[in-house]
């Protein structure tokens, strides 16, 4: 079939909705995957990329944290992209151009340049959830939000765990990281063509999509008996301003054919960026998206490298042992989704459903992670980190549902901003750990402070859920005189 840029043929309201949009939903959960492939290359190669290049652990911590950098300065932009050219083209245009540069990796022969091709990569990546979450917003019903993005976060460990296990496997039997940063290139540059000729901004314009599937989409709060509990003070201060109409263009979702946007709705006021940045509940979100992804990046950037100091084993058996805590992540993710979801509908509250969830979830994942450190072999480390890696994954799907409550119709510009605060973590830490580590080694220092560490980040991740509030979009209001 040739899917053109047409509207959908009326359809009679008996026929049983159309499909498309879990078609959608599997290109971009498959997007998610893949990106991880060019993203986490570098780290399972980091001990073979250093001899060669003849770099260090503390300019290898610089160059993890390059991606990190320009994934984080590019977090909101990646959003307005989407809402200013559409998802569609958006999407597959950033999934080139990161291919490319990860082909820029692989010809690197010196410091500077692996450093510059991470940030391009890290750049260009930034606007994968932002845009991932908008055409969720776009095209799957609100009470499918939890499973969907749980399937997304999901399919990203997917991608990690894949990557470190098979990067770890061809390095053993003697292929080189050049030639394997090339080849998972491809996979990104083939999945952008596929996606742009059959995917589409919105869900009234594809030919596929019929009335009861459009109509289904559509269906969002009312169905839903939302927390009836008062709304609690959020803000900090109480400046109310003007957006210059230039700036209105940033935020203003895209117009179909029919003149409404993004969402199906009509036209709204721009939202007004200071009431964001005084919410406490954005604040919270920020902060427990921030050390969370601290306890995963170390996972993504030096543990591989972690085990392979510590307990001497082979990269076949260190990219082994560190898919392990990604692939729980997985069915923690896939579990989280059920869970937010389920507790949505059996108690109506959305405190419940996204605070409950990511409380509890982080402080089992911050206890397991820290009993870890009694283990006495790398096998058994690393399957103590992965039962505490669960119950993190547990806690993304709650993560992502709230920042579409919290950013409405705006979902991608919120999304970007707690992704940044991610970003800045994993931009922190593999420097951090880099100097770190090449102490250790050099003082023969004790190795269980990085994992006292570790815990340390999901007990603070688990406290911020305290005070997050998402009843009511950080738009919705002004604040308090």
């Amino acid at each position: 079939m040739d899917y053109t840029d047409q509207p959908a043929a009326p359809n009679s309201p008996l026929q049983p909705a159309s499909n498309t949009r879990w078609i959608v939903m599997g290109l971009v959960a498959f997007a998610s995957a893949s990106a991880y492939l060019t993203r986490y290359c570098v780290s399972a190669a980091n001990t073979t990329i250093q001899p060669e290049l003849g770099i260090d652990d503390k300019q290898m911590g610089w160059i993890l944290g390059a991606f990190s950098l320009g994934y984080f300065f590019f977090q909101v932009p990646g959003g307005w992209l989407g809402n200013r050219f559409g998802t569609r083209f958006a999407f597959a245009f950033i999934s080139i151009v990161w291919s490319l540069c990860n082909v820029w990796s692989g010809a690197a022969s010196a410091f500077t340049a692996l450093c510059a091709s991470r940030f391009g990569l890290g750049a260009f990546q930034a606007g994968l959830t932002p845009l991932s979450a908008k055409i969720l917003k776009d095209w799957i019903p609100q009470k499918n939000h939890g499973i969907s993005s749980a399937s997304i976060g999901a399919c990203m460990s997917i991608g990690g765990a894949f990557t470190v296990w098979m990067s770890g496997e061809l390095l053993d039997v003697g292929y080189g990281w050049r030639g394997i940063f090339y080849a998972y290139s491809l996979v990104g540059i083939v999945w952008a063509i596929g996606f742009y000729w059959f995917f589409r901004t919105l869900p009234q314009d594809h030919a596929s999509v019929n009335a009861a599937e459009l109509e289904l989409i559509r269906q969002s709060e009312q169905s839903i008996d939302l927390d009836p509990k008062p709304h609690q003070p959020e803000s900090f201060a109480d400046p109310v301003i003007e957006i210059h109409a230039a700036e209105a263009n940033l935020y203003a979702p895209p117009k179909s054919k029919s003149g409404v946007d993004a969402a199906g709705d009509a036209d709204e006021t721009t939202p007004n960026p200071l009431l964001m940045f005084s919410s406490i509940s954005m604040w919270s979100l920020c902060l427990t998206a921030f050390f969370r992804a601290a306890g995963y990046a170390f996972f993504v950037t030096w543990f591989f490298a972690f085990l392979e100091y510590v307990y001497g084993i082979d990269k076949g058996e260190a990219g082994l042992l560190t898919s392990l805590p990604l692939l729980a992540v997985v069915i923690g993710s896939l579990s989280g989704g059920v869970i937010v979801d389920g507790l949505l509908r059996i108690t109506g509250s959305k405190r419940v459903s996204r605070s409950g969830t990511g409380m509890i979830a982080l402080t089992i994942c911050a206890v397991l992670t820290l009993a870890s450190a009694w283990t006495s072999s790398a096998a058994q480390l690393s399957t103590v980190m992965a039962l505490g890696a669960l119950f993190s994954g547990i806690a993304s799907p709650a993560s992502w549902a709230t920042t579409i409550d919290l950013g409405g119709k705006h979902t991608a510009v919120v999304m970007g901003t707690m992704n940044m605060a991610g970003c800045l973590a994993g931009f922190v830490l593999p420097i951090f750990l880099g100097n770190w580590f090449d102490s250790i080694k050099q003082s023969g220092g004790n190795w269980d402070q990085v994992i006292y560490l570790h815990a340390a980040f999901y007990f603070i991740a688990a406290a911020c859920w305290v005070v997050i509030n998402p009843n009511r979009t950080v738009f919705d209001r002004r604040p308090a005189a």
